[in-house]
């Protein structure tokens, strides 16, 4: 596999293989083999999850700044898998499920087959952080008087004269006859 090199962490890049050559690994496994060419400085933990139809792989990597890496990989779903990588600074002893990962890649889909040679390439991107506010601007269930209308349901009042909601009880002469 050829090292292309990249700035940080955006240069991961696997080799999907069945028995990959000189690994020594049973002809029958399908491999991923993950090459990380150079590992920034704030980065000891690398996770790649591989999600296949019903069942997620995950490994984490330790790794040290600077670091090149070549991993092999083996146990993955077979058939359409999502590939996704994410990068922590914590070592992978305190990482959780709960981390907010520094680097993130957007999911990668491959098909996985034993005796075919795919590849894949994940490219990393800082993940930046935000507070994000929800309000709910609740609608009333009816319009007051003065909005249009077609019919009086659509009036608090219940009564719609003249193509606009009426004040109540002054809805006895309801033009639309709800």
């Amino acid at each position: 596999m050829r090292n292309v090199p990249l700035p940080a962490l955006s240069g991961l890049a696997f080799a999907l293989a069945t028995g990959c050559g000189g690994l020594n690994l049973p002809e029958e496994e399908t491999q991923v083999l993950l090459a990380i060419t150079s590992v920034p400085a704030e980065i000891a933990c690398v996770r790649i999850t591989a999600s296949g139809a019903g069942r997620t792989v995950a490994r984490e990597i330790e790794v040290r700044p600077g670091m090149s890496l070549n991993e092999s990989f083996a146990g993955l779903p077979l058939g359409t898998v999502a590939f996704k990588g994410e990068a922590f600074a914590a070592g992978c002893d305190a990482v959780t499920k709960a981390t907010t990962p520094s680097w993130v890649s957007d999911a990668v889909p491959v098909t996985v087959a034993l005796g075919r040679i795919a590849t894949v390439a994940l490219t990393l991107h800082r993940n930046g952080r935000a507070k994000v506010s929800l309000d709910f601007a609740d609608q009333p269930a009816c319009s007051a008087a003065g909005f249009a209308c077609l019919t009086g349901n659509e009036c608090c009042s219940q009564s719609c004269l003249n193509d606009v909601c009426a004040m109540p009880d002054a809805g006895a002469g309801d033009t639309h006859g709800d």
